[in-house]
């Protein structure tokens, strides 16, 4: 960071240093052509005096830097071997540390391992011996068992031996078989008859009994709906609709109330506007007024007699042009001193609105003052006096509007027509909008407004600086308008002749619109063509004028039988609150605000009494509205109510038809069931007994092998129970090494426990003395951090002290040589010398042209606003606002002065323009 500010600086330095001597070389190259033999006698020039200690300034800033630079780079030395040594000895440190962290964790696992390796040794003497007692267990139950099964077989042969011996008994023939298989044969099936005729009867009385029930909840549930009121459909809907048109009723004589407070209240604020404008007239009385040369007043009252039009041309009126002039010329002499500042108006600030025009109250605080301006003269010419209405100050406002919509640059375009004139087919026209013939406009543009936009936002910009533009426009349009056939003079006296077929306005508003833009100014000089890039403000002030019903020159044009959109009261311009006046300086203000008052009392009155008839109103809607809830809250109500009985009489009658019809199915299920288990069960006696019977030995032989089959089983028997011994014995053994691998698997998993918990204890320990090494070593770079960049800032404070005292030096040398603005060489050729405002750089100026077209702001040109669409561009000899003609040295000497003031801040002659 401090390496980049301190690169900064120097380069800085060096580019001034670069245009210091730059200017110096051209000015010696300029000596150089003209004064030759004067050097060469070796005569010491104050430009060579004013070199040398220019170089001898640098040379002593030069020398300084190097001898800071060798300080900062022995620190810097230093500083690393320090910071070296230190991180050798950290990190041996560290090492170390982690070394006998990681013998310990070592030991800690040889301990581990070998109390393991002694737990595995107890545990596995234990399950040995728990083995051997089981084996010693498992033989004795098997020479018991063994024992027992010999037995069972002995006796099972001494009862087949009995058997054989009785075989008379038990030997049956094959016709004995078949007679007592036919026996039980047909005692089954009688007893399987009479079961099935029984459920046969038990599934009928089910089946009666669930749809006589059935029956029965059907009716109790058409009688419980039975008893149920059903509301009135037909009525409900009447009285529905008459609360509905009672409310809509309420609610057309609340809105007609509240339309008509709205446009009391509207006159009411207008009122009170134009009082307050008025009380705010009467307490800054205007001091300024426009001062006419001898026979100005008489110049206008002949162009009456002998005009025919808006102009006052050349061509048409010779004599009267050039005495125009004349007086022109005259009027600019008698009003060089300009607006007179007034010491309370530098307090009221001026605030732009955010599309950069004037708030309404300063477009009335404008216009009243053009007013003030303007009237004394027109009443002396016998022009109609201008008004002011809150109409000709909403137009205005309109109009800036409109322009800042179209980002209209007027210095390049002229007036915006899209918003002046008069055309259907242009949304929101503003002739239209007001319906009225036509908008005349008077426009001008000055460079001082090129800051208003900065000024407004920082809050310097005052009621002052307002007057001034109004005040320097009115001149313009009076005094400076000959080149463009006075057209604006025409407009702002009212002396421009009216025909049949026009509607001129003598109701005026004031406006003004901040449009950015840049200029760009080609200039050439010494060092070749360039460019300058300039902020301006493409907008200006809008001169409005319109008229009214009230305008005489209106009704006279009625009266001789003209149909005139601005003579319709219908018209907005003549609706009430818009068409009332505003109050103008000069005029009765005492009566003038007595007649205000007492309108704002009348409509602060009016105000009163329709608010409380739009309270009556309301509250009327708010009770019908009640009503109209109440009754659709009620009526839902009763709906809901009886649906909801409805819906639970159906869920109540059907869920007793589903629970008898479950219940019927619970016992047909238990029915069936029943009835089935007896057939099976009868099938299953039946079959046992003819096993019986078929089984039966019909000869010794086959007694003999039944027996057998008796002896056979009873061994098998015995050998299932061997057999079942030793399965219970291998689960033993198995449990027993299981509980053994176990015990040691939980001793292992406690140990690597208790050992992983003293290694990350041990870790911790060793990394919070690492971490407070590595701490104490940023340490140590950010305190040599700070010693290198405490010495960078002394030393550049060294530097711009030097720097400081050696300019200071070098400005009163400069005030000693060079006294004069003006140079004469020794071939008579003048040089201009410019100084900046710092008066340390000077400026040796050659004989050196523009090139063609390269200025053409600060030009004051003027078109008319009524009558035609084209830009005029006409010269005015008069006028001493315009930059040289090119080719002039005067011109070069004044757009490198402006090269300078852009870079110094000094500024230039503000640039001015009409249209």
């Amino acid at each position: 960071m401090n390496k980049n500010i301190q690169k900064t600086a120097l380069t800085t330095s060096a580019v001034l240093a670069g245009m210091v001597l730059g200017a110096n070389v051209n000015q010696n190259n300029v000596h150089a052509d003209t004064n030759t033999d004067h050097n060469a006698q070796g005569v010491v020039t104050p430009i060579d005096q004013y070199n040398k200690a220019q170089q001898n300034n640098a040379q002593q800033l030069s020398n300084l830097q190097v001898a800071n630079q060798q300080k900062e780079n022995a620190l810097r030395e230093d500083n690393a071997k320090a910071e070296q040594q230190d991180f050798v000895k950290v990190n041996d440190r560290i090492k170390a540390i982690q070394n006998q962290v990681n013998s310990q964790n070592e030991k800690d696992q040889r301990t581990a391992n070998d109390q393991l390796t002694a737990k595995t040794n107890t545990v596995r003497q234990a399950e040995q011996s728990q083995s051997v007692a089981e084996n010693d267990a498992y033989q004795s139950q098997v020479a018991t068992q063994t024992k027992a099964n010999d037995q069972a077989v002995a006796n099972q042969q001494q009862a087949n031996a009995q058997e054989l011996a009785n075989a008379a008994s038990h030997i049956v023939t094959p016709e004995q078989k078949q007679n007592q298989i036919d026996s039980v044969t047909r005692s089954t099936q009688q007893a399987l008859d009479q079961d099935k005729s029984n459920h046969d009867s038990t599934i009928n009385q089910l089946n009666d009994q669930l749809a006589n029930d059935l029956k029965q909840n059907v009716q109790q549930e058409q009688a419980a709906k039975n008893d149920l009121k059903q509301p009135n459909q037909a009525d409900n809907q009447k009285q529905l609709a008459d609360a509905q048109n009672a409310a809509n009723k309420a609610q057309n004589e609340a809105n007609n109330a509240q339309n008509v407070l709205s446009q009391a209240k509207s006159t009411l604020s207008a009122d009170q506007d134009a009082l307050k404008a008025a009380q705010d007239v009467q307490k800054n009385q205007v001091t300024n007024t426009i001062k006419l040369p001898d026979g100005y007043v008489d110049a206008w009252k002949e162009y009456l007699k002998i005009g025919n039009g808006s102009f006052l041309d050349e061509q048409s009126h010779p004599g009267l042009y050039k005495k125009m002039k004349m007086l022109d010329k005259e009027g600019n002499n008698l009003n060089s001193g300009g607006y007179n500042y007034n010491p309370a108006y530098a307090k009221i600030k001026v605030t732009l609105n955010p599309n950069g025009t004037l708030s309404r109250e300063d477009s009335i605080k404008a216009t009243q003052f053009a007013v003030s301006l303007l009237n004394p003269i027109r009443e002396a010419i016998g022009t109609t006096p201008y008004k002011i209405t809150n109409a000709s100050i909403d137009v205005a406002q309109d109009v800036a509007n409109g322009y800042r919509k179209d980002n209209w640059d007027t210095w390049k375009n002229s007036h915006d027509y899209n918003v002046l004139s008069w055309n259907d087919e242009q949304a929101g026209n503003l002739p239209i909008k007001w319906g009225i013939n036509n908008i005349g406009e008077s426009w001008y543009g000055s460079g001082e407004t090129d800051s208003w936009q900065s000024k407004s936002d920082d809050g310097t910009l005052t009621l002052n600086d307002l007057y001034e533009q109004i005040y320097e426009a009115i001149c313009c349009f009076l005094f400076k308008d000959s080149n463009q056939d006075y057209g604006h003079t025409t407009d702002v006296l009212g002396t421009r002749t009216v025909s049949t077929d026009s509607n001129y306005g003598d109701k005026l508003g004031v406006n003004f619109d901040y449009t950015p833009g840049v200029a760009v100014w080609n200039v050439e000089d010494v060092r070749g063509p360039y460019q300058i890039s300039v902020k301006t403000n493409t907008g200006g002030f809008h001169f409005n004028t319109i008229a009214d019903a009230s305008s005489k020159n209106i009704q006279r044009l009625v009266n001789e039988g003209y149909i005139v959109d601005t003579a319709d009261p219908n018209a907005k311009v003549n609706q009430a609150g818009y068409c009332d006046e505003i109050a103008i300086p000069g005029q009765d203000s005492q009566k003038q605000i007595a007649d205000l008052q007492a309108k704002v009392n009348q409509a602060q009155t009016k105000v009163d009494q329709l608010t409380k008839n739009a309270n009556t109103t309301s509250q009327a809607l708010n009770e019908a509205k009640a009503k109209l809830a109440d009754l659709q809250k009620s009526i839902a109500d009763a709906e809901n109510s009886y649906q909801q009985q409805l819906a639970a009489i159906n869920t109540k009658y059907s869920d007793q038809a589903t629970k008898l019809k479950a219940d019927h199915d619970v016992k047909l299920k238990a029915e069936n069931d029943t009835y089935q288990a007896k057939v099976n069960q009868l099938n299953s006696d039946l079959q046992t007994k003819l096993n019986a019977i078929k089984a039966q030995p019909e000869n010794t032989d086959q007694l003999k092998a039944q027996l057998d089959q008796k002896l056979a089983q009873v061994k098998q028997d015995g050998q299932h129970k061997l057999d079942q011994l030793k399965q219970d014995h291998e689960a033993r053994l198995q449990k027993i090494h299981q509980d053994a691998e176990d015990t040691l698997a939980a001793y292992k998993a406690n140990l690597d426990q208790i050992v992983k918990e003293a290694r990350g204890q041990r870790q911790a320990k060793a990394d919070q003395e690492i971490d407070k090494l590595n701490s104490d070593h940023q340490a140590l770079i950010k305190a040599h951090a700070d010693q290198l960049n405490s010495l960078v800032a002394e030393n550049n404070a060294k530097y711009i002290q030097l720097k400081a005292q050696l300019d200071s030096e070098l400005s009163t040398l400069h005030t000693r040589l060079f006294p004069q603005s003006v140079l004469t060489t020794g071939n008579s050729s003048t040089k201009q010398v410019f100084t900046s405002r710092s008066g340390k750089v000077a400026y040796v100026v050659p004989s050196q042209k523009f090139t063609t077209n390269s200025v053409k702001t600060g030009l004051k040109q003027i078109n008319s606003t009524s009558d035609s669409n084209e830009l005029l561009s006409k010269e005015s000899n008069n006028d001493t606002n315009r930059l040289p003609r090119t080719g002039n040295n005067s011109s070069l000497a004044m757009v490198l002065l402006g090269a300078a003031a852009a870079m110094f801040g000094v500024g230039l002659v503000g640039k001015k323009r009409m249209y």
